[in-house]
């Protein structure tokens, strides 16, 4: 038998990962939502009248409040991972992942039903809520039931069932965005969460998890089916080793202990780059994109709205799919490129296509517009969309992972928010030169990744803990690779 450490991705890993991916496949699937039938929500531009009680519109006056609308779902998503943490310790992943995504079923109920604009953003702050669950639980479940060689490719799993979410939910908007029809749009998320409800049961908990909790032999068993036909005594071992090790240090540690520097180990490099990468994947202006593309596509085609679908909308949902098909390049590109390398590709391509997109819409060169939210939103998801989710996996050790992933994802869906509410006011009063600000975002983004972001491709999480555990410091040059973890003495703090 092989050692159970070196093996990839086997067939039961994929599949639980794709299981627990249904509650990201919903994150995206929301998030997206709102974006090809906003202007028959916001400005009715089909015209007001009435189904029965339900009404064909919303009606939005303010790009303000409609901006609110669009980023709650964020607040939502926000409170979902707060609430989750403690469920996940305490319960156990299959437990969270399960109950959480009937919160789905209650908010599309909300969203389908709608009469008022009160009632839409309760709907959305619900999926929002459930979504925020899933994702936060995702990217830490794939690190705790894969190897070094399956997280580089299950690893992208989060964004790729994100994409895949907003894809579906875009192809499906082109038919479904006239009233009463985007009704049934926002009530098929429901039904996703209705089957993430049934099918999870059958995924098997997190080893780690499961020796965190003194369940040595679940632990034993749930291995065994991670990686069917490998010897998983060793990797068993390491996991109990390792856990009584930093049991014998602390216990698991909260948001503010690791914020106010109260652990163990010295995490403020690990903490800085979690909320770094995470803030810059909101500032580098993806979800302008994915929140508003038919608007800023129509900008330059001039459609009109009403006439649905418009050339717009059917360009976002091209958008979608090259976003899904380069997501999979990027799980791809990620099994053999560095995370470090690829985060700087990612961010140097979208701060040049941003520069591009300004100079077409100036030039009113309707064909360079599109084809650079193309490329803008392909190139997110070769290293910035994927990458950050699973940085807390990779760089802190396991007492500390859920608080520090609770901070980076706190920061993501805080910005998240914010970019939702204050693109609308910020594009009519910069208007074509909206971009510069979003190109600013990712060359400073670009400069912190050289400087300060380790690289953890095929590394073992515990060396890289080893490694940058002493403060902040710059991970440029041999002196930080991870194969001094091998060595007894820490590096100084710099």
């Amino acid at each position: 038998m092989i050692d159970s450490r070196t093996v990839g991705v086997t067939k039961y890993q994929a599949f639980c990962a794709l299981l627990a991916a249904i509650g990201s496949f919903n994150f995206g699937w929301n998030i997206g939502s709102v974006n090809i039938p906003g202007d028959v929500l916001q400005n009715c531009v089909t015209g007001h009248k009435y189904y029965g009680r339900f009404p064909s519109c919303i009606g939005v006056s303010s790009a303000t409040v409609w901006g609110i609308i669009v980023g709650c779902y964020a607040l939502g998503a926000l409170a979902g991972a707060i609430i989750s943490n403690p469920v996940i310790d305490r319960k156990g992943y299959k437990f969270a992942l399960t109950w959480f995504a009937l919160l789905n079923v209650v908010g599309a109920l909300l969203l389908s039903l709608t009469t008022s604009v009160a009632q839409f953003i309760i709907g959305r702050i619900f999926v929002g809520l459930a979504a925020g669950a899933a994702n936060s639980a995702l990217s830490t479940y794939v690190s705790d039931m894969t190897t070094p060689r399956g997280r580089n490719i299950l690893g992208g799993g989060v964004q790729f069932a994100c994409n895949l979410g907003i894809m579906i939910d875009n192809a499906c908007a082109l038919g479904l965005a006239p009233p009463p029809r985007w009704r049934i749009l926002f009530a098929l998320t429901g039904a996703f969460g209705l089957i993430n409800f049934v099918l999870f049961p059958f995924a098997s908990e997190s080893p780690k998890w499961l020796v965190s909790k003194g369940r040595i032999e679940e632990a034993r068993e749930s291995l065994v089916k991670f990686r069917k036909g490998a010897d998983i005594e060793a990797e068993l071992n390491d996991m109990i080793t390792s856990y009584e090790e930093n049991r014998k240090r602390t216990e698991d540690v909260n948001v503010l202990q690791v914020i106010r520097g109260q652990t163990p180990d010295n995490l403020r490099h690990q903490l800085m780059c979690v909320s770094a990468l995470m803030f810059f994947q909101q500032m580098c202006g993806i979800n302008a994109v994915i929140f508003y593309s038919t608007q800023i596509i129509n900008n330059s085609t001039k459609d009109d709205p009403a006439n649905i679908p418009t050339l717009a909308q059917i360009l976002t949902f091209v958008i979608s799919l090259v976003a899904l098909v380069f997501t999979f390049f990027g799980m791809v590109l990620g099994a053999y490129f560095g995370r470090r390398t690829l985060l700087m590709f990612s961010h140097t391509a979208m701060a040049i296509f941003s520069a591009i997109m300004v100079a077409g819409s100036v030039k009113e060169i309707t064909g360079l517009v599109v084809a650079m939210v193309f490329l803008f939103n392909a190139f997110f998801n070769l290293g910035v969309g994927p990458i950050p989710w699973a940085t807390a996996g990779e760089m802190t050790p396991r007492y500390a992972m859920t608080a520090v992933s609770a901070i980076g994802t706190g920061i993501g869906y805080i910005f998240t928010f914010a970019i939702g509410v204050i693109f609308p006011p910020m594009q009519a009063a910069w208007k074509n030169y909206t971009f510069f600000f979003f190109m600013a975002w990712n060359i400073v983004a670009l400069v912190f990744v050289f400087f300060f972001i380790p690289e953890t491709k095929d590394r073992r999480i515990e060396d890289t803990v080893r490694v940058h555990s002493c403060g902040v410091h710059f991970v440029v040059g041999n002196r930080w690779k991870v194969e001094a973890a091998k060595d007894k003495e820490m590096p100084i703090d710099t």
